[in-house]
């Protein structure tokens, strides 16, 4: 049950919207409110996660049960040590579920240990930044209804953003809906709709026929899968985080923005500050500072910055080509700030325009490791740029079908790279 689905617009978001309002409205004056809206939301997301696969609600309840009674133990003198083991235990946790596969114990979705329940590093992120933000005295240990909807909220469980307890947490001891928020959320639902399904969906006939081959390989079908899927990819993720922001509003709660323009960015710097930008807060705040950030010199700031991208790639997915991804990143993060602390006029010196080009085209020429499903299909992808052979160009009437069309199936390389530019 995706957030662009019948089931989920017609059926499950009118029924738990309503019923949330109805109960503040029957029981406003009640000294009870608060706990009833809380089992509400609660009982409605774990509702919500069990329509995907069911056994992975266990897996979900389990972290929620484990993480709580970790927080609620680990205090006193010892707290760092059961900070330690509740990490680690949660980092394993991930680790079993998501490298599972990859590691070759099988591939069948019947066992749990071969599987990799929905949005798990969401959450697990998320529990372990409520863990530090404890033992930092940064946030408080909730009451356990409390945990359990900050770890399950249905918008933001599957694809993020990744919430803080302390920005979450103390939403929850109000739950007021005002006006404007419900104004304000049916916006953005609808605005991240459209992202969604006229853009992305759009867009993944095209890109998907590019990555399977179906097209000779050249330069305009290495730039039309580098570009494309970095479109496709931009409007379907940041149009769930727009459905999550719009979605949490209905219930007043904020959640926080996870994409600002990052095609516009002049740097790579930049693009992490503008892209998943709770993921790269997370990673720069609890692994790269934590490693020594910038503090112990550039040789080793380089190096924390290889590390953090690296760990990030591999967050992403199990597979070389991640591992690939977040190690180019992280070279490319370092030679930059290498670049800006050696010659800080030249930066200054290259015009905005020029340094925007070069960071989009260098960020869609690696998602294309990213979006390849092994280091083979990438490198037979990338060779394109090595083959300058002219393509057939289409007309005016080829160009506009996937408009007509709302979808590019059956659209050339050259129709997705045209779109791809012109989006």
């Amino acid at each position: 049950m995706i957030f662009s689905s019948y089931s989920f617009l017609l059926s499950f978001l009118p029924v738990v919207w309503l019923g949330f309002m109805v109960l503040r409205w029957l029981f406003q004056d009640s000294p009870a409110l608060r706990s009833m809206l809380l089992f509400w939301l609660l009982g409605s997301s774990l509702w919500f996660y069990s329509q995907w696969y069911l056994p992975d609600l266990a897996v979900l309840v389990a972290v929620v049960v484990l993480n709580y009674v970790a927080a609620s133990i680990g205090r006193g003198k010892a707290k760092y040590f059961a900070l330690s083991v509740i990490v680690l235990a949660n980092l394993s946790v991930l680790a079993v579920f998501k490298y599972w596969p990859w590691l070759g114990a099988g591939q069948d979705r019947v066992a749990l240990l071969a599987g990799l329940p929905l949005g798990i590093s969401f959450y697990i992120f998320q529990a372990i930044a409520f863990q530090i933000d404890l033992s930092r005295g940064l946030t408080k240990l909730p009451k356990w209804a409390d945990f359990a909807v900050f770890l399950s909220f249905f918008p933001q469980l599957i694809a993020g953003p990744i919430v803080h307890g302390r920005q979450l947490l103390p939403q929850l001891a109000r739950l007021h809906v005002a006006r404007c928020c419900i104004g304000l959320g049916f916006t953005l639902l609808i605005m991240g709709l459209s992202k969604k399904v006229l853009v992305a969906d759009s867009f993944a006939g095209g890109v998907d026929a590019i990555y399977a081959g179906e097209h000779a390989i050249n330069l305009v079908t290495t730039l039309a899968g580098a570009f494309g899927y970095g479109v496709q990819l931009y409007f379907d993720f940041s149009g769930y985080a727009d459905m999550a922001v719009g979605l949490g509003l209905l219930f007043g709660l904020r959640l926080p923005q996870n994409f600002r323009r990052p095609y516009t960015a002049p740097s790579l710097t930049a693009f992490w500050r503008r892209w998943h930008i709770t993921l790269s807060a997370f990673l720069r705040e609890y692994l790269y500072i934590s490693l020594g950030g910038n503090r112990l010199g550039l040789l080793r700031r380089n190096l924390n910055l290889l590390v953090t991208m690296i760990l990030g790639g591999l967050w992403h997915g199990a597979g070389l080509q991640f591992l690939l991804w977040g190690v180019l990143h992280g070279g490319l993060l370092a030679v930059e700030q290498t670049f800006r602390q050696w010659l800080p006029s030249a930066g200054r010196a290259i015009p905005r325009c020029i340094k925007m080009a070069l960071t989009v085209s260098v960020v869609m020429l690696l998602w294309i490791p990213f979006r390849a499903a092994n280091l083979d299909d990438a490198a037979w992808l990338l060779s394109g740029l090595a083959n300058w052979t002219s393509p057939e160009w289409p007309d005016i009437s080829m160009l506009m079908q996937p408009v007509w069309e709302v979808s590019s199936d059956t659209s050339s390389p050259a129709t997705v790279l045209f779109w791809s530019v012109i989006t």
